[in-house]
């Protein structure tokens, strides 16, 4: 976008330079060079693109070719482009007309080098952007309060440019007597002998001009003739850039007719592939296609980076994609004319022609699988990368220049978008692989230290077995306290490893683990608080379907809970029954009955939901969450009743296991 001041200036870029630009961005490597040269022609596009990006000090004495250069590169093609549109074109021009623009410009540009000023392109701006204040309303013999209120405008944009105030007063200075001259800066002599120079009655001038620059007259009439040569030959917009063979399958008639219809069509074709993910693409490319008169989705094939040429879309088995890949195409083949066209950025055909194979039989047996006659290779080149559209044809001719075009422009929006997904996909896949590892390393690191007290802990209840040998309750306890350091040890050291299939029996015997769990925990969690914890259980009950270590969890977290809730001399009874259909499916029920206080309204509302936990310490609230997650894992349910001051009951629903 312009800067906002400029939009008060009444002016437009010539609009045979922006055409001429707009062409020239229609290669896939833009020339920026010749489009800076552009640029330089035009005031309004060299005043807007210094506005845009101020000059740095002392960086004109880069040149302003090179100046402009940069900042087009900076700009992009395709910014360009929409910014080129956005200024619209029309072959009104403010000012003076345009050669005699380029002609005083080009004028102040060599009389600054013969009379050796500091700085040459000064000169030439200032004789460029002059013209804007020497526009004229119909019918006037002086500007207008109109153009006098824009060069005004315009002095105050150069210094926004980052160039001196000299260059400002240049384009303000109004007519002026040559002895009035004396003494001034330097640069406005310059720039008034160059209007006299510039002008049609040029010659009539030059005893003036001759005195205000210092130059003999024959070395002003020799330098008049040869800008007037550069003007009108080498520094004339061409009717079009020259075109590199095979150039016409991306520059057809519609660029060169109407750059503008060209552009706005890319930019919108951009537009609507932008920021999708692969599948996306893929399905507006299938309903994108047809709307541009393509049979179907054309096979894409990119460079993988090894020299190969495979397919850009996920190809199901069979398909024309699949098959192709199974080709093992190289970028190097110098036999097939779809590696010729990736090569090369041009277009190329293949045509079948009765059994003869011709060159490739590559590109014969593509032919076939494609279902035509033969095919056309699109290049689609994107950010370095070789990609290559197999379109196919009937016969030879099928695909003008303008239809080539058209498909190459949805297509390569579409490769544009697909590659910066995958790239995106692909930078995912590396921040998560590093995070990651640093989880491992930080587990790693954890369960280093956790071996120690854990190795002390086995060891002291080692020596408490071997003190009291025959104590046999406490030799069953030192059993089930070490199967379940050995537990802890293997869930720290696993901790850091990416989820596997499990190995554990998915099963468990429910009254069992019961009496582990009341070995291990009854005291702890219940007796030694004053709280009596009860187990029953029906005979011979079969197995639930759920691994002994989920079902562990989900009772140790309902245990801790009924621990922590109730006061002393109150209960927690847990009984199981096998009687119980859920789903239409045989289930094992779990009963876990408290008399306590029960759950405040406002808990028992989505009870199972984290949220943040009023108990304090190390509580988060996600207990519960937890224990519903495990079971739904298993295909288990459960249920809670609770009333103020008449305790709580969760019921659990564990399918049996279908082979008990």
């Amino acid at each position: 976008m312009l800067p906002a001041p400029f939009s008060n200036l009444e002016f437009q870029p010539r609009t045979s330079g922006a055409v001429t630009i707009l062409r020239l961005l229609a290669a896939s490597s833009p020339n920026w060079p010749e489009v800076a040269l552009v640029v330089a022609r035009d005031p309004a596009l060299s005043l807007a693109l210094l506005l845009a990006q101020p000059l740095a000090g002392g960086e004109l004495a880069d040149g302003l070719n090179s100046i402009l250069r940069r900042r087009l590169e900076r700009i992009g093609t395709d910014l360009l482009r929409a910014w080129l549109l956005g200024l619209g074109h029309s072959n009104a021009h403010g000012g003076a007309s345009p050669d005699l623009a380029l002609l005083r410009a080009e004028c102040a540009l060599h009389l600054a080098i013969e009379t050796h000023y500091a700085r040459p392109d000064e000169a030439y701006l200032a004789g460029l952007w002059r013209g804007f204040e020497q526009a004229r309303e119909p019918g006037d013999a002086t500007p207008s309060a109109k153009h006098v209120r824009n060069a005004r405008s315009l002095s105050a944009l150069v210094r926004d440019c980052g160039l001196p105030a000299s260059l400002g007063d240049a384009l303000e200075l109004g007519p002026v007597l040559e002895e009035q001259l004396t003494g001034a800066h330097p640069l406005l002599s310059i720039v008034v002998a160059a209007e006299r120079l510039a002008a049609p009655q040029w010659q009539e001038h030059l005893p003036e001009t001759a005195r205000l620059s210092g130059l003999s007259e024959g070395v002003l009439t020799s330098m008049r003739t040869d800008v007037a040569y550069i003007v009108s030959g080498h520094a004339a917009y061409p009717a079009s850039p020259p075109l590199p063979p095979g150039a016409e399958a991306r520059l057809p008639a519609a660029v060169i007719d109407d750059p503008y219809r060209s552009a706005g069509m890319l930019g919108l074709l951009t537009a609507a592939f932008v920021d999708l993910d692969p599948e996306q693409v893929e399905d507006r490319l299938a309903i994108a296609c047809p709307l541009f008169g393509l049979h179907a989705v054309p096979t894409l094939l990119a460079e993988d980076g090894e020299g190969r040429l495979r397919p850009m879309l996920p190809a199901q088995e069979g398909t024309v994609p699949a098959l192709i890949d199974e080709l093992h195409l190289r970028l190097d083949d110098d036999t097939s004319v779809i590696a010729l066209c990736a090569r090369s950025e041009h277009a190329t055909d293949f045509a079948l022609h009765g059994n003869r194979i011709g060159r490739s039989l590559i590109d014969w047996q593509a032919a076939r699988w494609l279902g035509y006659k033969g095919f056309c290779c699109l290049p689609l080149t994107s950010n370095g990368q070789a990609v290559v559209a197999l379109i196919g044809v009937n016969h030879a001719g099928e695909l003008g220049s303008e239809l080539r075009w058209r498909y190459a422009a949805l297509l390569g929006a579409a490769v544009r978008s697909l590659r910066a997904a995958l790239h995106q996909r692909k930078e995912i896949a590396t921040r998560e692989a590093a995070l990651h590892q640093r989880f491992r390393d930080h587990v790693r690191k954890i369960v280093h230290e956790a071996a120690n007290p854990l190795t002390v802990i086995k060891s002291r209840l080692e020596m408490l077995g071997i003190q009291r040998p025959e104590d046999a309750p406490l030799q069953d306890e030192m059993v089930q306290l070490n199967a379940e350091l050995d537990r802890i040890d293997n869930l720290l050291r696993t901790a850091g490893d990416l989820p596997r299939e499990t190995v554990e029996v998915p099963h468990c015997r429910v009254p069992e683990l019961l009496l582990d769990m009341r070995s291990i925990y009854g005291d702890t969690l219940f007796s030694e608080r004053g709280i009596q914890l009860e187990l029953r259980a029906a005979k011979k009950l079969p197995p639930a379907a759920i691994p002994a270590s989920a079902l562990k969890q989900v009772l140790l977290n309902l245990f801790r809970n009924a621990s922590e809730a109730l006061l002393p001399g109150e209960r927690l009874v847990v009984s199981v029954s096998s009687q119980v259909t859920v789903d239409g499916r045989a289930s094992l029920e779990i009963r876990l009955v408290d008399n306590g206080p029960g759950l405040p309204p406002e808990r028992a509302v989505d009870l199972f939901s984290p949220r943040a936990s009023k108990k304090g310490g190390d509580h988060q609230g996600v207990g519960l969450a937890v224990v519903r997650e495990i079971l739904s894992q298993w295909g288990a349910t459960i249920l809670c009743r609770s009333q103020p001051g008449s305790g709580t009951s969760f019921q659990i629903f564990l399918p049996l296991e279908e082979s008990a």
